[in-house]
């Protein structure tokens, strides 16, 4: 609620969450995004930003957001029928890289 009251009635002021330097802690921002997983089946980049994003307007932490990348990307790869087996491997070989990509291009 802290960091929702920092945001603008407009939303204008989204991006200028400041970093957490908590834990980022609770579940809000994952259980948030297996929405985004099945909404981005076509386009891979698009759901790991939207998902950090989306993630980090409550959860300025890379503990809180990256669960939201979690979510979205097990529930993207569930979609696929991907083996369960596969889904933490693809993570650190597929999605962590682009969502390190991503959180240096925005600067963030």
């Amino acid at each position: 609620m802290k960091t929702l009251s920092i945001i603008d009635e407009d939303a204008g002021n989204w991006n200028k969450i400041p970093y957490s330097q908590l834990k980022g802690g609770g579940c809000g921002a994952s259980m948030r995004a297996a929405c985004i997983g099945l909404f981005y089946q076509a386009d891979l980049d698009k759901l790991i930003g939207v998902s950090i994003e989306t993630g980090r307007i409550t959860h300025h932490n890379p503990v809180g957001y990256l669960g939201a990348l979690v979510s979205a990307y097990f529930t993207y790869l569930a979609i696929k029928a991907i083996p369960p087996e596969e889904w933490v491997a693809r993570l650190f070989t597929e999605a962590l890289p682009r969502a390190r990509e991503h959180i240096q291009k925005v600067g963030r």
